[in-house]
């Protein structure tokens, strides 16, 4: 059941679209509801995190024919049949009542208010930030372990299939991009962690923090996708991406990726919610404990995975966007900052790019490689990045 990558952006499976109108038959025949107004926090990007001024998103975008879209008409007219997201389209129902995630990204914030500042934090900063980062079960526990769902498997030496954090590092580096955990971010964020609190230069604290930044922001952006692909075999991990993706707020709020997205681009917030009750939807839909209907919902829970993703990583390619952005306005210190984060960013679009647009994710990944941001074509980056994720 579990798919290697999502449906890109332009796919649409026509025997999905058959299945899924066909378990929608019933809720065209419900009674239809007011239209909703926009969320209330449409216009006010106050409190996110922009580094740039708002993306102007694609007018032309529209939700694909297999998303669920519980704003326009409490979900009336798309193609899921009735369920529990269907009830107030601002709000996600829980599953298990303790949702252990939301510590986990309030403890991304108390770092980022610690770290990710205009001016150089002070040594202490990464110290204190390192002891939130560790903190048992905390961020560390699951970023030393984080898999990245859009690839198979990794395997023993043997062949067999294994979890990455029970593989030797050999046997870990063999799978680096299922294994982006253990392999990628661990280190980086050791590292960053280990140099910030050591280095007496204010430039090197802050490329230091930039670096935090870029490898938390990735881990929650996989984070949101892994927890909604294991959410078939454990329902609670529904709500452990609710609770990755914005910090265990509903709609109106957001911390973590969800400030982000807010701050840069409200709708693209707005469609990874709904994103994030399309995947709460079908949960509801498929029962866990009834194998027989898995094949039955499997459409579903596939459109409902493309959904979340692609606004999930129109969100990432916006933070990518606003820094690249900032890059080409700033010199100094400040242009190094911005292109710490996206080097170590941006490299998380580059699948997903090459299945869209396989010259241009070329183009991208030639110019993330770069080291001097002096040399960085600024401009291209942010035509690619328009070009390729141009709708959430």
């Amino acid at each position: 059941m579990i798919p290697i990558r999502p449906v890109p952006c332009r796919v649409v499976a026509s025997l999905a679209l058959a299945v899924i109108a066909a378990l929608a038959a019933c809720k065209a025949d419900d009674p239809v509801a007011t239209p909703d107004a926009a969320s209330a926090d449409a216009g006010d990007p106050a409190d996110g995190a922009t580094d740039g001024a708002p993306a102007d998103g694609d007018r032309a975008c529209q939700a694909q024919a297999t998303d669920y879209q519980p704003r326009v008409m409490r979900s009336a007219t798309d193609p899921f049949p009735p369920c529990v997201s269907d009830q107030d389209p601002d709000t996600y129902v829980v599953i298990d009542a303790s949702v252990s995630t939301i510590a986990r990204v309030a403890a991304f914030e108390e770092i980022a208010a610690m770290l990710f500042t205009a001016a150089a934090p002070p040594a202490q900063a990464f110290i204190d930030a390192r002891i939130l980062y560790l903190q048992s079960n905390g961020l560390e526990s699951r970023v030393s372990r984080r898999e990245d769902e859009h690839y198979p498997p990794a395997t023993t030496s043997g062949g067999a299939p294994a979890a990455c954090n029970t593989l030797a590092p050999a046997e870990q580096a063999a799978h680096a991009d299922r294994c982006v955990g253990p392999v990628v971010l661990a280190p980086l964020l050791g590292d960053a962690f280990a140099a910030g609190a050591t280095a007496g230069a204010a430039r090197e604290r802050r490329l230091a923090a930039a670096r935090v930044e870029a490898g938390l922001l990735r881990f929650l952006y996989l984070s949101v996708f892994k927890e909604a692909v294991t959410c078939a075999a454990a329902p609670q991990d529904c709500d452990s991406s609710w609770a990755y993706y914005g910090g265990g707020d509903q709609r109106a709020g957001g911390k973590g990726l969800a400030r982000y997205a807010r701050g840069l681009e409200p709708s693209t917030h707005d469609r990874a919610f709904d994103g994030v009750l399309a995947v709460r939807c079908w949960r509801d839909l498929d029962d866990p404990a009834d194998g027989g209907d898995d094949a039955t919902y499997a459409p579903l829970r596939t459109a409902a995975l493309a959904q979340l993703d692609r606004a999930a990583l129109r969100a990432v390619a916006l933070i990518v966007r606003a820094r690249t952005v900032a890059l080409a306005s700033a010199g100094g210190d400040d242009a190094a900052v911005h292109w710490e984060l996206v080097r170590h960013l941006g490299p998380t679009l580059l699948r997903e790019a090459a299945v869209r647009a396989p010259t241009q994710a070329v183009a991208l990944a030639t110019e993330l490689a770069r080291t001097d941001p002096a040399a960085v074509d600024a401009a291209a980056i942010v035509a690619i990045l328009d070009a390729v994720f141009p709708c959430p």
